[in-house]
């Protein structure tokens, strides 16, 4: 159990490394006018999108151990809980926005994702009593 809670606490600057990866591809590409997103966008928001849900994998797993009844799980984790779902709910769209829409509506929504996920992440991380620090 202590294992998976470092390796949960440790992963997120992974996620926070991956994510200003992929935010900074996706600003960089805004200058280009290829008519789709371009590979490396693709690859980083992958890379993105694996580390962010292996990270929520283990968040699962010790949020499950940590509380057998869900009545006494405090409140603040489980804002912790939906901050993240909803990030990681966000972070799917751009995968499956890549093929409808032009790569310039493409890449200016993807960054506006990836803004709010960054905002929804830096929350919820924020919001626990550890905070970025614990």
């Amino acid at each position: 159990m202590d294992f998976l809670l470092t390796l949960h606490g440790h992963n997120r600057w992974l996620v926070a490394a991956a994510w200003a990866a992929a935010l900074a591809v996706i600003l960089s590409s805004s200058r280009t006018t290829a008519a789709s997103p371009p590979r490396v966008a693709m690859i980083a928001l992958s890379v993105l999108l694996g580390l962010f849900t292996l990270q929520f994998l283990l968040g699962a797993i010790v949020f499950i151990q940590k509380w057998s009844g869900w009545a006494d799980v405090p409140h603040h984790r489980w804002e912790h809980v939906a901050m993240m779902v909803l990030a990681l709910v966000l972070l799917h769209l751009p995968l499956r926005w890549q093929k409808r829409l032009a790569a310039a509506r493409w890449r200016r929504r993807t960054a506006f994702i990836l803004v709010a996920v960054g905002l929804l992440g830096f929350l919820g991380v924020a919001r626990l009593p550890e905070g970025w620090l614990g």
